[in-house]
């Protein structure tokens, strides 16, 4: 049974039509009832929703060349001058019907949905243009040819699945004088692909800070953002930076497959002794595992490889990040904001009380989040994180430097890995010396991939009494290798023996 209201409802309703369809017979005009009415698309996209709210009018059949609509209101003054320029332009005829105020919100509505298809229409358009670069870049060389074709609507989407085809992991677009360079972050180095003339820089500029929702009216300050993309058969997720320069707005974009497969931890390239005190560190209970080195070494694959292994029904692994890389099923991943004041040490305190087994914390910048992150890990937590640091030993001085307790310190860590990524030699070059151009695989630079270089610490009771007495850097240096720490540079020379990479290569990255 209706309730009260709704039965009211339904009797005013029944008014409005019984009203409206006397007023039709005293005006001698046709009386239409447009709830529920199927009109079609190509007769209400006749009209704009504006024109139709303005002139209170809209069309609903269409019948030859004669045009029906309906309004509620025939005494407006702007229907037969806009009915007569309207029909003068689509040389059609109109003929006029009274509708009820309701029935003719009914229709305004309908304009929405039409909207909206042709949103959904234009987007499968976008996502198939998309999916045809996806198939049509697979080189630098292929680029940097068709960006002098390519409209300048079509050109970011031709830079992002140039960008995923050859598996780059940054966009730089940087404007110069006079001109604007197109750069490709490869295998960690940065590649020119093109330069753009700065109408196409422009229009990209705009699209790109369409896409991640920054404002277009401000050019003198950074903003950030981020968008999602469909190329091919990949999802994208972009991270956009724009940093205002002398000559323009500088824009990088980092490009993050959300459907990138997890590599097992064995896939990852590290020698046989690193992965025995890899795999015996994390099958702990507690304590604190930490991987250091700068920004694209590695680190954040390296984390959700042991997470991934460790990821099992019985055990509870709850992540910060900032940002959230990828999204591993069976796991609780959080991000911060700081904006809302949500930080490392702040989301470290909750995640405490969500009885977690193993804990990930993005990264230790701060004194709270060190200490936090130490004694949940000798209270029964295995808790994961990095540091910015150049090698494994360095990371006692900087959690020292955050007023890390020494003996939390020297009680509490399970393993220290430091890495960093070296360029792998091109199977199909496989010479160390010369550089191939016409080789379409690596580009004509000998490399192809990347795989690491990693120092594995595990801290002895030696180790431990150096952090008690907090010694200097070059102390906890000497030590690791006296107790057989690995360096760096003694594992990339081994990797160059085995012919994976190459000695100058190993040089570039560890600086020796």
């Amino acid at each position: 049974m209706q309730d009260i209201s709704g039965q009211l409802s339904s009797i005013k309703r029944s008014q409005e039509e019984n009203i409206t369809q006397t007023l039709a017979r005293n005006f001698g005009v046709q009386y239409v009832n447009l709830i529920n009415y199927q009109i079609a698309d190509h007769v209400l996209s006749l009209f704009t929703k504006d024109e139709a709210k303005i002139n209170q009018i809209a069309p609903y059949m269409k019948v030859g060349s004669t045009v029906w609509c309906t309004t509620p209101n025939l005494l407006n003054d702007t229907q037969e001058n806009f009915l007569r320029q309207k029909g003068g332009l689509l040389k059609i005829g109109f003929k006029k019907a009274l509708c009820s105020q309701t029935s003719f919100e009914y229709c305004l509505n309908l304009f929405d949905k039409i909207e909206k298809n042709r949103i959904n229409k234009a987007e499968k358009a976008k996502l198939k243009e998309m999916s045809d670069w996806a198939n049509v870049v697979h080189t630098l060389e292929d680029i940097s040819s068709q960006i002098t074709k390519v409209s300048t609507t079509e050109m970011i989407d031709l830079i992002l699945a140039g960008a995923v085809n050859l598996d780059a992991s940054d966009i730089h677009i940087e404007p110069a004088n006079g001109s604007v360079r197109l750069r490709y972050r490869l295998d960690g180095v940065l590649r020119d692909i093109s330069d753009i003339t700065n109408i196409q820089y422009k229009a990209v500029l705009a699209r790109v800070k369409n896409l991640s929702r920054l404002k277009l009216d401000i050019s003198n300050q950074p903003q950030d953002g981020r968008f999602e993309k469909k190329v091919g058969q990949h999802t994208i997720d972009v991270r956009v930076s724009v940093l205002p320069t002398a000559y323009g707005e500088a824009v990088v974009m980092r490009i993050l497959l959300e459907d990138t497969r997890l590599l097992n931890l064995d896939e990852l390239g590290f020698n046989p002794e690193a992965m025995k005190l890899i795999n015996e560190a994390i099958l702990a209970p507690n304590g604190l595992i930490l991987n250091t080195g700068p920004t694209g070494s590695g680190k954040t694959t390296t984390l959700y490889s042991i997470l991934n292994k460790l990821n099992k029904p019985e055990v509870k692994i709850i992540t910060i990040e900032d940002p959230i890389e990828y999204r591993i099923k069976g796991i609780d991943q959080t991000q911060v904001n700081l904006a809302a004041n949500y930080t490392f040490a702040s989301a470290l305190r909750s995640v405490v009380r969500q009885d977690p087994d193993i804990i990930m914390v993005g990264e230790i910048r701060d004194n709270d989040t060190a200490d936090i992150a130490l004694h949940a890990s000798i209270t029964g937590h295995l808790v994961f994180s990095t540091l910015h640091t150049n090698t494994a030993a360095a990371a006692i001085p900087r959690l020292l430097n955050m007023n890390a307790a020494p003996y939390l310190l020297a009680g509490s860590i399970n393993l220290i890995i430091a890495q960093r990524l070296v360029r792998k030699i091109c199977i199909v070059c496989q010479n160390n010396d010369t550089k191939k151009p016409q080789c379409k695989n690596c580009g004509g630079t000998g490399y192809k991939g990347r795989l690491p270089i990693i120092e594995a610490l595990k801290p002895t009771k030696e180790f431990n009494d150096l952090i008690v007495r907090k010694a200097t850097l070059e102390e906890f240096q000497t030590k690791a290798k006296q107790i057989g720490m690995r360096t760096m540079f003694e594992d990339g020379m081994k990797k160059v023996k085995l012919g994976l990479t190459s000695e100058a290569e190993v040089r570039r990255v560890t600086m020796q």
